[in-house]
C-alpha cells in the first residue's frame, strides 16, 4: 500500500493513522500477531496469537522467542543465523513448527517482518502467522501414511526388483515369499503365476532346443556323410557313364563285327554249299576217269596182244628167212626189225599198263579222298549253316545289348547329371545344417542362461529302426550295371528297370 502526504496537515495524518490502524486492526482479526524485540524479547501478542499457542500474554510477555521452539533448535547455529537475517532487515516467511503450552505442537504459517525506522533501521520485529496446525497435521498424517505405504511399496518393490533381477539372470525358481498385503497381494500372485508360466515354457523351450540341438548335430553330420558319399557317387557315377561309353562303343563295334562276321558266313555257307558242289562233280569226274583209265588199260592189253603177235610173227618171217638162204637175208632184216620194233612197243605198253595201274590206283585213291571230302563238305556245310544260325542270334543279341547299352548310358548320363544336381543341393543342404547348427548352438546357449530348476532332456541317439537312411536306388542301379559289366548277366537284360 503506498501512502501520499497531504499538505501535512494534522486531519490527514489522523486519518492516515486511522487506516493503517484499521488495516492493522483488520490483519490482528485474521492473524496472529506478536511483536519481539531485535533480541527476540516478546514485546506484546494478540488474542489469536495466545489461542493458537495456549498461553496468556503475561506468561509470555518479557520471555524470548526461543520458548516457543525445542531447546535443540535454540541451541542450533541456524536460530542464531535466523535472527541475525532479521536484525539485518530481512524478511523470513514460511511454515513453522512451534511449541505452545504444555508442549503442545503448533504449526503456522508466519512472516517475520522487520520494522525499519526512518533511517531504514530495524527497531523491532512483527511476526503475521496464521494457525495451520491441523492442516498441517493432516499432512503429516497423510505424509505418515504415505510413508507407511511408501515403505511397504518399497518393500514390494525391492522384493519385486529381487525377482526381477533373477529372472533377468535367467533364474526362473524366482518366486516372491514375503506376505503382501492388500493389492500387492495380487501382484506377488501375479509375479510368481508369471514366473511358473515363464519356467514351464523355458522348460519345455530348454527341451525342445536341446533335443533340436542333437538333431541338427545329427543332420549337420549326416549332411556332411551325405556329402562325402554324394560327391564319391557323383565320381563314381561319372566313371561308370564314362566306363558305359567305352562299354558301349565296344558292344557296337562289336555287333557290327558280329554283323560282318554273319554276313561272311552266310557267304562262306554258300561257298561251302557250291564247294560241295564242285567235289560232287569232282567225284563225278573222277569216277569217269576211272572208267576211262579201265577202257584204256583195256585198249592197252590188246596193244600189248598185237605187240605179242607181231613179235611172234617176226619170230616166225625170222625163222622162214633163215630156210630161205640168201634169197630170205633181206625179209629177215625187216622181220627183224619188226621184231625190234614190237618188243618196243611191247615194253612201252607194259610201261603204259603199269602207269595206268599206278595211275587207276591213285584215281581210285583220289576218289575215295574226294567222296570223304564230300561227306566231310557236307558235315561243314552243315556246321557253317549252324555256325551261320548262332552269329545271326549273336549279332541280333549284340545289337540288342547296342541298343540296352545305349538306354542305359543314357540312363546314367541322366542319373549322373542328377547326381550332380544332388551333389549341389547337398552341399547347399550342409551349408543350412551348418547354419542350423550354428544357430541352434546360439539358441542353446542363450536358454541355458534359465535355470528352470530341473535338469532338461538331453539330445536323444538315433535310434536304427526310427532314422534308417531310405534305400540308394542310384546304388542299385550302379550295381546292376557293375554286374552287367562284368558278365553276372547274361543274357537278355531287362532294360525297362532303367
Amino acid at each position: 500500500m503506498i501512502f501520499k502526504r497531504n499538505g501535512g496537515g494534522k486531519e490527514a495524518q489522523a486519518r492516515t493513522i486511522r487506516e493503517l490502524q484499521g488495516t492493522i486492526d483488520a490483519i490482528g482479526r485474521s492473524q496472529a500477531v506478536i511483536e519481539f524485540e531485535l533480541d527476540g524479547t516478546v514485546i506484546t501478542a494478540n488474542q489469536n496469537f495466545l489461542s493458537a499457542l495456549g498461553y496468556s500474554l503475561a506468561e509470555i510477555q518479557g520471555r524470548h522467542h526461543s520458548l516457543f521452539i525445542d531447546p535443540a533448535e535454540a541451541d542450533s547455529p541456524e536460530y542464531r543465523a535466523f535472527w541475525r537475517d532479521l536484525n539485518r532487515g530481512e524478511f523470513v516467511a514460511s511454515t513453522f513448527r512451534r511449541l505452545g503450552k504444555g508442549g503442545r505442537e503448533v504449526w503456522i504459517q508466519a512472516a517475520y517482518n522487520p520494522v525499519l525506522d526512518a533511517t531504514g533501521k530495524p527497531i523491532k520485529v512483527v511476526k503475521l502467522a496464521i494457525d495451520i496446525t491441523e492442516k498441517e497435521k493432516d499432512r503429516l498424517r497423510i505424509e505418515a501414511e504415505r510413508a507407511v505405504f511408501a515403505k511397504e511399496q518399497e518393500a514390494v518393490v525391492a522384493d519385486l526388483a529381487g525377482g526381477l533381477r533373477r529372472l533377468s539372470e535367467g533364474d526362473l525358481t524366482a518366486r516372491i515369499d514375503t506376505d503382501f498385503k492388500g493389492a500387492y497381494a495380487r501382484i506377488k500372485e501375479d509375479f510368481n503365476a508369471a514366473v511358473e508360466s515363464i519356467r514351464a515354457a523355458m522348460s519345455a523351450i530348454a527341451s525342445s532346443t536341446h533335443n533340436l540341438r542333437g538333431g541338427s548335430d545329427e543332420i549337420a553330420s549326416a549332411s556332411g556323410d551325405l556329402s562325402k558319399r554324394t560327391e564319391q557317387q557323383a565320381a563314381s557315377l561319372e566313371e561308370t557313364a564314362a566306363a558305359l561309353d567305352e562299354i558301349t562303343a565296344t558292344v557296337k563295334r562289336s555287333a557290327e563285327g558280329a554283323k560282318q562276321a554273319s554276313t561272311a558266313a552266310s557267304g562262306a555257307k554258300a561257298d561251302a554249299e557250291r564247294s560241295g558242289e564242285v567235289v560232287r562233280e569232282a567225284v563225278n569226274a573222277m569216277s569217269e576217269i576211272e572208267q576211262s583209265s579201265g577202257k584204256i588199260s583195256q585198249i592197252i592189253g590188246v596193244i600189248d596182244e598185237i605187240a605179242f603177235q607181231t613179235n611172234l610173227l617176226a619170230l616166225n618171217a625170222g625163222v622162214e628167212a633163215a630156210r630161205a638162204g640168201d634169197a630170205g637175208r633181206g625179209f629177215a632184216v625187216v622181220a627183224q626189225e619188226v621184231r625190234a620194233l614190237a618188243q618196243r612197243s611191247a615194253e612201252a605198253a607194259k610201261e603204259i599198263k603199269t602207269l595206268i595201274s599206278n595211275s587207276t590206283s591213285q584215281v581210285s585213291r583220289g576218289v575215295k579222298l574226294v567222296g570223304e571230302t564230300g561227306a566231310a563238305l557236307v558235315g561243314i556245310v552243315g556246321k557253317v549253316t549252324e555256325i551261320d544260325g548262332l552269329i545271326s542270334e549273336i549279332a541280333q543279341s549284340a545289337q540288342e545289348q547296342a541298343t540296352g547299352l545305349n538306354q542305359v548310358n543314357g540312363a546314367v548320363n541322366h542319373m549322373d547329371q542328377v547326381t550332380q544336381q544332388n551333389a549341389a543341393m547337398v552341399e547347399q543342404a550342409t551349408a543350412a545344417a551348418a547354419n542350423l547348427r550354428s544357430e541352434t548352438l546360439e539358441l542353446t546357449r542363450h536358454v541355458d542362461r534359465f535355470q528352470v530348476g530341473e535338469a532338461t532332456r538331453g539330445p536323444q541317439p538315433a535310434q536304427a529302426g526310427r532314422h534308417a537312411p531310405a534305400p540308394n536306388p542310384v546304388a542299385r542301379a550302379q550295381a546292376r550295371v557293375k554286374a552287367y559289366a562284368s558278365g553276372a548277366a547274361a543274357g537278355a537284360a531287362d532294360w525297362q528297370e532303367f
